[in-house]
């Protein structure tokens, strides 16, 4: 081997280390660079993204809108926001531009709902019934409990004709949305006719169901077949569903349906002794309180007022435990309040009515008296007690008879002033009244 000279080894010595260094060096530099491109594209890309994101969800037309869209393609909402606009013009070509949006605006976000929703309504405005259709079913899919996408499917299917699958979407919708099932109801109305078992397919044959379409049968004043559905339902379901039930019995008591009326409240609360039972007065012994509120049909009605004072009374009774007392105090006579109840009654029948009542330094020229009114169309009194005595000396029998008139359903039972021959007539005094009954005489 050739032995290298001192000048040879020395050059060799030097250059391979300068070489290495020389290399190394660059690459360092270009590693050192490679992030900061990086970062430097990434912010460009973000921020180039976040500007067009917030210009689509701020855009105030449809050129903004394309702007937002330029700047960031890939960002689902630029596409819809561009979508929303274009269908805003109501041109053929916007709704084509519309479409077209929306679907990339899907694609881009396949999951959400309310693009494929959104992307269904659009492609049935131009034309394409079931690709509307079917992007319709593709959101309900994915949102299978909310409510909108089922409607719009539903609304579109009966579009189509098929009416049973419509309506199994809508009753769908109303039920995850019960705000929607007044229109839902009016559809099936106007679809069927306002025929009732149609309707009950449509909705559902639920006793839920049944009584929601009983309250939008009497919002459209189908009285008849309202109490139809009410009394196909169980106890149980009537006793559950006290609310549509009272509604009910309001607009029976408004038409003067008073049996029917009677027969509901019964329905609704089968244990109460205030229930409705034709000639039958309700609490006619006063062992019941009675409510000022009068939310109770068919017992005793206490009008508004100050005079006179009425209240239970438990140490003054013919029998039973208590009785009801009037304690008057009124230098005028003016406004005094009265006491009523309205009774079932047998059209075309006699009744006999009895009942009590004592006073106590009663004072007055006028006193109270019992009055027997038709309560139908009309009224009328048909009968009215005499008057109280002053002093009645202890408790004291009255009766009254009278006759129902035909077609006649209640009459109203009430304790009435005597006339009075001058404008200023005071009372003062106690009045107490116990154990009314009625008796059918013929």
């Amino acid at each position: 081997m050739q032995a290298l000279n001192e000048h040879d080894a020395y050059a060799t010595i030097v250059a391979v280390p300068v070489k290495l260094i020389h290399v190394t060096t660059r690459r360092r530099r270009l590693l050192l660079l490679l992030p900061a491109l990086l970062f430097i594209a990434s912010a460009y890309f973000v921020t180039r993204w976040s500007l067009g994101n917030t210009l689509a969800l701020h855009a105030p037309n449809r050129a903004a809108a394309q702007l937002a869209e330029r700047l960031s393609p890939s960002d689902p909402q630029s596409h819809f926001t561009l979508a929303v606009l274009s269908e805003k013009s109501l041109t053929p070509e916007a709704l084509v531009v519309a479409v077209r949006e929306y679907e990339r605006a899907a694609s881009l976000s396949p999951h959400d709902f309310r693009l494929w929703q959104a992307l269904g309504g659009a492609r049935e405005r131009a034309g394409d019934v079931n690709g509307g259709e079917q992007a319709l079913r593709h959101a309900v899919e994915l949102a299978p409990d909310y409510a909108h996408p089922r409607w719009l499917l539903g609304n579109l299917l009966l579009r189509k004709g098929h009416v049973q699958e419509a309506f199994s979407e809508l009753r769908r919708a109303f039920q995850a949305m019960p705000a929607l099932r007044p229109q839902v109801f009016t559809l099936a109305w106007n679809v069927y006719d306002g025929e009732i078992s149609s309707l009950i397919a449509a909705i559902g044959d639920t006793p839920a169901s049944r009584t929601q379409l009983i309250e939008f049968l009497l919002g459209q004043k189908r009285v008849d077949e309202a109490l139809a559905l009410w009394t196909d339902l169980g106890e149980k379901e009537k006793r559950e569903q006290a609310k549509t039930g009272e509604a009910l019995r309001q607009i029976l008591f408004e038409l003067k349906r008073f049996r029917d009326a009677g027969r509901v409240s019964q329905e609704i609360s089968p244990e109460s002794t205030l229930a409705a039972v034709s000639g039958e007065i309700a609490n006619g012994g006063f062992e019941q309180d009675i409510r000022l509120s009068n939310q109770d049909y068919f017992g005793w009605q206490v009008a508004p007022g100050q005079q006179p004072i009425i209240s239970i009374d438990t140490s003054r009774k013919q029998g039973g435990e208590r009785s009801l007392l009037l304690n008057f105090n009124s230098s005028t006579g003016a406004e005094l309040r009265s006491v009523s109840q309205l009774v079932l009654v047998e059209p075309a029948t006699q009744y006999r009515l009895d009942f009590y009542a004592r006073t106590e330094d009663l004072r007055s020229v006028s006193t109270l008296m019992v009055e027997v009114i038709a309560a139908g169309e009309g009224g009328g009194q048909l009968a009215v007690s005499a008057p109280l005595p002053l002093d009645t000396r202890g408790w004291q029998q009255f009766t009254v008879e009278f006759t129902a008139p035909q077609q006649a359903e209640a009459v109203m039972l009430r304790l009435a002033r005597a006339p009075c021959t001058d404008s200023v007539c005071p009372i003062l005094g106690k009045i107490w009244y116990d154990d009314f009954t009625l008796r059918r005489l013929g």
